[in-house]
């Protein structure tokens, strides 16, 4: 049997973090944030999401039971959302993952990537050890580590959606903001080669991945 996928979430900075977690609805995956054991602050109205409060220099971690799968995504100082707030003017990324999903029909594989495609508020780093190797296709065939730049800064980033590209290499379906985040490129640029995921066989789980919260980056005048 498939060994399990260990997610950690470690803040690697000197104060504490508000962090979102959103789960996805995806069959044979955990169902209710109440079932993940960080995550202290939810209603019933809405299971799929709830926060915590993740102090400084510390991390957390869960492990989904054998043969469920995790899938959603972690955002930082914020619930996800396709504006600019007032707090974060440009706009909130996301650290999106599905692991532990081997039950899926056809070869299913584990996926993390960081999205920026409707901003960038935080700076972000998965750093992945144990069970099979990870990639970002054939130009990326090992992956141990990428993170994201600021709103502006993600081209040629392994692993990285930057503004706008909902498909990596494509603008399909993108509706801008309102308003547009600040420092936002215009027109948004795509990735020049379709490395915006990083990946393996869900056959191949196990060891541990680890997103690192680096700190918020400083806000445009």
């Amino acid at each position: 049997m498939t060994s399990q996928t260990a997610f950690v979430v470690k803040n690697a900075t000197n104060n504490a973090v508000k962090v979102y977690l959103t789960l996805g609805a995806t069959a044979g995956c955990v169902k209710t944030v109440a079932d993940v054991s960080f995550v202290t602050n939810h209603t019933p109205k809405n299971p799929l999401q709830g926060w915590f409060s993740l102090p400084a220099n510390s991390e957390v971690t869960y492990t989904s039971p054998s043969g469920v799968g995790f899938d959603g995504n972690f955002s930082f100082g914020s619930a996800p959302t396709n504006n600019p707030t007032d707090e974060y003017l440009s706009g909130v990324n996301l650290a999106e993952f599905i692991v532990n999903n081997s039950f899926q029909p056809g070869t299913p594989q584990e996926t993390i990537d960081i999205s920026a495609v409707y901003g960038v508020n935080a700076h972000l780093r998965f750093s992945m050890s144990g069970g099979g190797t990870w990639n970002a296709g054939p130009l990326y065939p090992n992956v141990s580590a990428f993170e994201n730049g600021k709103i502006e800064h993600n081209l040629g980033k392994v692993g990285v959606f930057p503004y706008g590209c909902t498909g990596c290499i494509s603008t399909t379906g993108f509706a801008p903001p309102s308003p547009l985040p600040l420092g936002a490129p215009k027109p948004p640029v795509t990735q020049a080669q379709p490395i915006c995921n990083v990946q393996r066989d869900a056959s191949a789980g196990g060891g541990t991945v680890t997103l690192i919260f680096l700190g918020f980056y400083p806000q445009p005048a």
